[in-house]
């Protein structure tokens, strides 16, 4: 489903309501056509690439809900961030960015990649750079670089619109995921509050419920506090010493339902930078393999 955010600013709705593993686009009209991310709904993409054009697609970051119908365009241009460029155009680069190289989980995440995700590998031809303006016709956007969720996650402020397009920072109830590699707690943090604090009168995000009206500071903060909750739960379940595989198995991150080795990964992927963050503050330790709280 199209929905108009203004004359040349269209929304995509993804399938499943924008839920995992599709996500919600945008469609710019002008400047040819430039569609933002790739996991929304593929028919509508193929219905306005023969009736209205398609020049490029700016991709916000490199995870797989985002480049899910990628292979479908070949002969269309692809934009990233110089940050994010190198996991789209490189397959180990891109395992290697979601921590799974040289594991025994890097086999699943081949295998995911090469059927349910087809992953090709694309040549970026432009890369766009933090805070500096860019037209798509008469169409102006401010890229705005968010790391944390990846090292050059990609926002897009349209100020004559004044609409903010927030991708992966996407106020949902399930929280933050600063789980890859290159992510990081603080650092989305920091992100996630520098874009509440660009004053749109619209946002609009990749997941769920798309469009947020007016201030996100509120919601920002409650988006970011199911980090501290995360962090409390992990701490009473350390209360005595914990194995990785205990911690996975607890799954604080997803709740109890989820198994498999997709959610093994999520679960330690998240529950691991918390725990990195624990160990350099001096308030978890490792003994004889097993996590150990040191303060309460």
């Amino acid at each position: 489903m199209i929905r108009r955010l203004s004359d040349r600013i269209w929304l995509i709705e993804g399938e499943k309501d924008g839920r995992y593993p599709h996500s919600h686009s945008l469609y710019i009209r002008d400047g040819g056509g430039i569609l933002v991310d790739c996991g929304s709904d593929i028919g509508t993409i193929l219905r306005l690439k023969k009736e209205e054009g398609l020049a490029a697609i700016l991709m916000t970051h490199y995870h797989e809900d985002h480049f899910l119908f990628l292979h479908r365009f070949p002969d269309v241009e692809v934009w990233a961030s110089e940050g994010d460029a190198p996991a789209l155009e490189s397959f180990d680069v891109l395992l290697d960015w979601y921590g799974v190289s040289g594991t025994g989980e890097e086999p699943f995440f081949r295998d995911l990649f090469a059927d349910r995700f087809p992953y090709r590998p694309r040549t970026v031809t432009r890369r766009v750079a933090d805070r500096k303006r860019i037209r798509f016709g008469k169409t102006e956007a401010v890229p705005i670089v968010a790391p944390g969720h990846t090292p050059g996650h990609l926002c897009l402020y349209f100020p004559a619109e004044e609409i903010l397009f927030l991708a992966d920072y996407d106020l949902t109830a399930f929280g933050p995921w600063y789980g890859d590699k290159p992510g990081g707690i603080e650092e989305f943090r920091r992100s996630a509050r520098m874009l509440a604090g660009v004053g749109a009168k619209r946002h609009v995000v990749s997941h769920q419920d798309p469009v947020h009206e007016g201030s996100i500071t509120a919601k920002m903060e409650a988006y970011l506090a199911v980090i501290e909750r995360r962090e409390e739960s992990l701490r009473k379940f350390l209360r005595r010493p914990r194995t990785r595989e205990e911690i996975v198995a607890e799954r604080i991150v997803y709740g109890e339902g989820r198994p498999g080795p997709w959610f093994d990964y999520g679960e330690w992927a998240l529950m691991g930078k918390h725990l990195e963050g624990m160990v350099a503050r001096g308030e978890a330790g490792v003994e004889g393999g097993r996590y150990v709280l040191i303060s309460p």
